[in-house]
């Protein structure tokens, strides 16, 4: 192996480091280092001054779009889709635009805005071509997080990709769950306090319901028939409070039930179909677990 002699090396690096200095990579290497700490309002002071100090340089795209992820860490949502409009205006070809293109239209679904993001995610195909399958993908998953299963399958038809074929066929799952009637349970409870709870699989509220309810039924009684009018009327009175307790209890019981087994299903199909939404406060980006 050849060695550089001292004089050489020292020339080398008197060349090099203006260079370097030049394009601001340390100032961006030390954002960078404050955002992989989870020092994200730090780091977006550090890529702020970067493209401050530098508004024309082609690593403003890496700064702009790790400030967008910094804001969605901290759920600042328009600040962060402030930031990738601003790298789609200013960096339109760089690497960087098509993941925050991504990033743009997957916003709204985190939030909840399906129709949103389903105009996103529509766009998004339309713009890269190359990213239409996987757009059409999420659009589906908008109508199954709204319920409107018949929508997504009919946008999975369209797909070529096996994912597609295996989400459509899981579907069922969703449309043939088991849900628990909340009028059925309200009225049982209205028979029979703690029947509703029980038909929900709440056995012990329905024990606690039956006993309270049974308790001051049996304790009125008593008290009217010892002619103690006044402590039978305030039994009866806090009675009608528990009873219409008890039936409120089963009736949100039974939707509360339902709800829990349609979310365990959903996100048995997320896991099973790689759909990974980690966008929160302890991670700072988006993570597509697509397969295609």
């Amino acid at each position: 192996m050849s060695r550089l002699c001292p004089a050489t090396l020292l020339l080398l690096l008197m060349v090099a480091a203006p260079a370097f200095a030049a394009t601001g990579l340390p100032q961006l290497d030390f954002a960078d280092s404050l955002y992989a700490e989870g020092d994200y309002y730090r780091a977006i002071t550090e890529y702020k001054r970067f493209l401050f100090q530098h508004p024309q340089a082609d690593e403003g795209a890496h700064a702009r779009l790790r400030i967008a992820r910094a804001f969605l860490a901290g759920d600042r949502w328009e600040q962060a889709e402030e930031q990738l409009q601003q790298l789609q205006k200013n960096w339109p070809t760089s690497p960087e635009a098509l993941r925050g293109a991504l990033l743009y239209a997957e916003i709204p679904f985190r939030r909840g805005l399906y129709t949103q993001a389903r105009q996103r995610y529509r766009l998004l195909g339309e713009l890269h071509p190359e990213q239409a399958p996987s757009a059409r993908y999420r659009v589906a998953w908008t109508f199954i997080e709204q319920q409107d299963y018949s929508a997504a399958g009919n946008e999975l038809s369209r797909l070529a990709q096996p994912q597609a074929a295996e989400l459509a066929a899981d579907l069922d799952l969703l449309r043939q769950l088991e849900e628990k009637s909340p009028l059925l349970a309200g009225s049982l409870s209205a028979l029979l306090p703690g029947a509703g709870q029980l038909y929900v699989g709440r056995t012990r509220d329905a024990g606690i319901s039956f006993a309270l309810n049974a308790a001051f039924i049996l304790a009125a009684i008593e008290a009217f028939d010892n002619d103690n009018q006044v402590l039978g009327g305030i039994l009866v009175f806090f009675e009608l409070g528990w009873y219409s307790g008890n039936i409120y209890n089963a009736v949100n019981g039974a939707h509360k039930s339902n709800r829990d087994q349609r979310l365990d299903t959903l996100q048995r199909l997320r896991d099973r179909h790689g759909l990974d939404l980690e966008l929160g406060r302890k991670t700072a980006m988006l993570k597509w677990r697509t397969r295609f």
